[in-house]
């Protein structure tokens, strides 16, 4: 008998980091890619579920902003309460990072790279 390992990658929105999960970050955006990449591991498939925080944009400013923070120290800190929530939930990511990583640097050049070399 034959069996065949899929390798799947499950990549999942990245929201801004200006403050706490809610449930609706939870039931729309995180369970959902959590269920399907735990069906394919029970099946014996290789998944890789990946996500992280944005760090960047105009939500993360206004809310420094109305905190009286840098950008960074926000993006920073609800990236902090927002990973603890996920760990919380049970949420099985392989990798839950955020757009301020060397390795998210280094990723995002070389998919820019390779696609202007087409």
């Amino acid at each position: 008998m034959c069996v065949f390992v899929k390798h799947i990658l499950v990549c999942v929105a990245w929201p801004y980091a200006n403050g706490p999960l809610h449930l609706g970050h939870m039931a729309g955006c995180y369970l959902p890619p959590d269920i399907f990449a735990r069906y394919h591991r029970l099946k014996g498939n290789k998944v890789l579920m990946v996500s992280g925080s944005d760090m960047h944009g105009t939500p993360i400013t206004v809310t420094a902003q109305q905190e009286g923070k840098t950008p960074e120290e926000v993006a920073m800190h609800y990236h902090g309460i927002n990973s603890k929530s996920i760990e919380d939930m049970g949420i099985s990511f392989d990798l839950f990072s955020h757009t301020h990583t060397e390795e998210h640097f280094e990723s995002a050049r070389w998919i820019l790279d390779t696609l202007r070399a087409l």
